[in-house]
């Protein structure tokens, strides 16, 4: 007798890890732009701050849609997936060649 279903358990551990990174990297952003003296809105439009969300996001829906019923509403969350996804690469590459902090 299996008691546990581990898909339904990994499903929402997906979600939740997901919007934690995505939180975490808000809260830890907020903290570094007030400790140096940085506007939020600036801050918010680096890599530093841009690279963890998105990848929360992407884990996000990622497992939405893992979770979908519909063909129409995975597709959706796949495609929300895919942008978030190709947001990281962006960002990861922006930071490792002009610099965490959005400087040139």
């Amino acid at each position: 007798m299996d008691l546990i279903d581990w898909p339904f358990v990994a499903r929402n551990a997906l979600w939740i890890l997901g919007l934690s990174v995505a939180f975490a990297a808000w809260s830890y952003i907020s903290w570094w732009a007030s400790t140096r003296h940085v506007r939020l809105r600036h801050a918010l439009d680096t890599p530093r701050f841009q690279l963890p969300f998105s990848a929360g996001l992407t884990l996000f829906s990622i497992s939405l849609a893992w979770g979908a019923t519909r063909w129409w509403e995975r597709g959706l969350w796949i495609l929300l997936g895919l942008a978030f996804l190709w947001q990281t690469i962006v960002h990861w590459r922006a930071g490792t060649m002009r610099g965490w902090d959005g400087k040139t």
